[in-house]
């Protein structure tokens, strides 16, 4: 042992000096290997991602009154990265349209018609993978 801690601290000058680096090696194994260190906890805080999400509330967004052609609801998403999302919405057989862009966000959507079909999709890096997709409609 006192050959690999003569290796690791180089030329041992004492037996008290000896000691002090046993402990920091051993502090410092016991920090890699059960990822006690704050760093290291930093860094397995940031590689971990969660399940993107995207949901609409109320959906689906209710009748209300009839006199009214549109009603509302909130659209919420997250790409669980913190990576920046675009959120797109399809209506009916249209095009996509560009809604929003942020990692996550809250947004009130207020032109939700009767007989439209909107499709909420969320996308990662300018559209190249689908994360999440929503369908609203609206109570007859």
């Amino acid at each position: 042992m006192r050959e690999v801690i003569n290796s690791v601290c180089g030329r041992v000058i004492s037996d008290t000096f000896s000691v002090r680096c046993i402990t920091l090696v051993l502090g410092l194994s016991v920090c890699l290997f059960l990822n006690a260190c704050p760093g290291a906890r930093q860094h397995a805080k940031h590689s971990r991602t969660a399940k993107p999400v995207l949901s609409a509330s109320p959906n689906p967004v209710p009748a209300g009154d009839p006199d009214q052609p549109v009603g509302s609801t909130q659209i919420s998403w997250d790409t669980g990265d913190e990576t920046v999302g675009d959120l797109y919405v399809r209506i009916d057989r249209e095009d996509e349209r560009f809604v929003g862009s942020a990692p996550s966000g809250v947004m009130n959507i207020d032109w939700i018609q009767f007989d439209s079909l909107y499709e909420f999709r969320l996308y990662a890096k300018k559209r190249s993978k689908l994360l999440a997709s929503l369908t609203v409609t609206r109570d007859d």
